[in-house]
C-alpha cells in the first residue's frame, strides 16, 4: 500500500491529522465534515471533565484565493471519535487507515528527535523525555494488544478487498497484518496460532495443523513448539514456509 504517513504531523506534542485529510479518507465533504467536529465540540463543552482539544485543535489553511478557512486537527482519540459515527465497512477501513497511519508515524519517530515547540524549557523536555522512555517500557503489553487490533482490521480489510474483487489490495493488506504482526519490540520473539496463520493465506487451522506435519515444521524446534496443553505455536520461519507453500494448502482444503 501507498505510504501515507507523511499525513500525520506533531501539534503541540500530539500527533494530528487534518481534517482535509479525514474528509478525504470517509468520502465525505470537508464543510460537512467541519460542521460535524463544531457539533460535537459543543457536546464536549457540557461536560467539565472532557477537553475537546484533546480530540480536536482547530487551525487554519489558505485558499488559492489567499482567504483563510477553519480546519481541525484530528488526535488519535479525534479519529476514533469520527470513526464510531461511521457504519459499515467504510468504518472498518477509515478505522484500519488511521490506526495505521499513527502506529506507523509512531514507530518511525520512537527514538528518534522529533520537531517540538522551541519554548519548552529544557528541564521540562527532560522530564518529558524520561517520562517517554518509562512509558515505553510499561507498555510493551499494550503495544502487543494494538498490534493484534491492528492485524484483525488489516485482514478484515482483506476480505473486504475480496468481495470487491480487488486482489492485489487483498495482498496488500495482508501483507500489512503480517508486517505488523512481526514488528515487535527487541528480544521478543514473535509466535502465531495455527487460526492466525490460517487467517493470513486463507485456509482452515485444521489444515495448518496437518500440513505442518506434512512439511516437517512440528519437527522443528526452530520453527514450532507444542504447551502443555497441547497447543501449538509456530515462530516466523515456520509462518514462511506456510506462505512458500500457500498455493498447495489452499488447494487441499478446498478439496481440489
Amino acid at each position: 500500500m501507498e505510504n501515507q504517513v507523511e499525513i500525520i504531523k506533531q501539534v503541540n506534542d500530539q500527533d494530528v491529522m487534518d481534517s482535509r485529510d479525514v474528509a478525504k479518507m470517509i468520502g465525505k465533504r470537508h464543510t460537512d465534515l467541519v460542521r460535524d467536529i463544531r457539533r460535537y465540540i459543543s457536546d464536549m463543552s457540557q461536560n467539565a471533565k472532557l477537553r475537546s482539544d484533546d480530540f480536536f485543535i482547530e487551525s487554519s489553511y489558505q485558499a488559492g484565493t489567499g482567504k483563510n478557512y477553519t480546519c481541525y486537527l484530528l488526535t488519535k482519540q479525534g479519529c476514533e471519535f469520527v470513526a464510531n459515527k461511521l457504519t459499515g465497512k467504510k468504518g472498518t477501513i477509515f478505522t484500519a487507515t488511521y490506526v495505521g497511519l499513527f502506529n506507523q508515524y509512531q514507530a518511525e519517530h520512537n527514538g528518534k528527535t522529533v520537531a517540538i515547540d522551541s519554548g519548552l524549557e529544557h528541564e521540562k523536555l527532560a522530564y518529558k523525555r524520561e517520562w517517554l522512555a518509562e512509558m515505553r517500557k510499561q507498555n510493551i503489553n499494550k503495544q502487543h494488544e494494538l498490534r493484534n487490533q491492528d492485524v484483525k482490521l488489516y485482514l478484515e480489510l482483506g476480505k473486504v478487498a475480496d468481495e470487491y474483487q480487488r486482489p492485489g489490495m487483498a495482498v496488500d493488506f495482508r501483507n500489512e497484518a503480517i508486517r505488523t504482526m512481526s514488528a515487535l519490540p527487541v528480544g521478543v520473539r514473535r509466535e502465531y496460532s495455527a487460526t492466525e496463520i490460517g487467517n493470513i493465506i486463507g485456509v482452515s487451522p485444521i489444515a495448518i495443523g496437518k500440513w505442518a506435519n506434512k512439511l516437517g515444521v512440528k519437527r522443528d524446534a526452530d520453527m514450532s513448539y507444542r504447551d502443555r496443553v497441547g497447543s501449538w505455536h509456530y515462530f516466523p520461519d515456520a509462518l514462511k514456509v506456510f506462505q512458500d507453500n500457500a498455493l498447495v494448502i489452499q488447494d487441499d482444503d478446498l478439496g481440489l
